[in-house]
């Protein structure tokens, strides 16, 4: 996959995202973010083993503030409520 498919695909996903969720409900974000994750896991496994799962989700959890970043500076601060 190139860089522009895997951008193209980005922005798909942000569209369904965007699509269910709104500023306000926090419930909704929880539900949708935690589907992703699992999909996203349940993917993993496919083709790797538990340990190498669970490296990358590792490697996530250190790119936490970076992402945090990321979002503040696409969509400024929100306070879910």
């Amino acid at each position: 996959m190139d860089e522009d498919q895997l951008k193209l695909m980005n922005k798909e996903l942000w569209a369904i995202v965007n699509k269910h969720v709104g500023p306000t409900d926090q419930s909704i974000l929880f539900a949708l973010s935690g589907s992703m994750m699992k999909i996203a896991i349940q993917m993993y496994t496919v083709v790797l083993k538990d340990e190498d799962i669970e490296g990358v989700l590792e490697i996530v959890a250190g790119d936490i503030p970076k992402m945090r970043e990321q979002m503040s500076s696409q969509i400024g601060e929100r306070t879910l409520h």
